[in-house]
């Protein structure tokens, strides 16, 4: 690993998650098209890493599966929304894509241990409190 991937106490950190709290604080100010096709390609992202054999070494496999099964069926419900949308984004794509290519980066260099994951889970559950908040602003009240 590069220099300054490791917090003070020796533990391996993700990486640099400052550019997606960006990318989340700008999308939260786009079009709702916009919003739709942000959710549909994190939600995407986000099933893309999990769905890996390497995982049900460390996580529970049903809760695993449960997980995947309520994720790809919003994805799929987004993807059907987004493909009604006209394509841009194109930036907000390439953010998100480079930011989980990076973080697959690190579950390999960290030989999917058991640390590794659990660093994962909690990046993962942020994105999905995120996109929570995201979407939410999208409903009227």
């Amino acid at each position: 690993m590069k220099g300054g991937d490791f917090k003070s106490d020796g533990v391996p950190r993700l990486p640099d998650t400052q550019i997606l709290s960006a990318l989340y604080r700008s999308v939260n100010s786009a079009t709702a098209d916009d919003k739709i096709i942000f959710l549909h390609v994190a939600t995407k992202q986000i099933v893309r890493l999990l769905n890996n054999s390497n995982v049900t070494n460390t996580w529970d496999k049903t809760k695993l599966d449960n997980l995947l099964n309520v994720l790809n069926q919003q994805s799929t419900n987004l993807g059907d929304c987004a493909a009604q949308v006209p394509t841009r984004m194109s930036k907000y794509r390439k953010q998100l894509k480079k930011h989980f290519r990076s973080l697959k980066k690190f579950l390999i260099e960290m030989k999917y241990s058991k640390q590794s994951w659990e660093q994962i889970r909690k990046e993962v559950e942020r994105h999905l409190h995120r996109l929570l908040y995201l979407a939410n602003t999208m409903v009227e009240y």
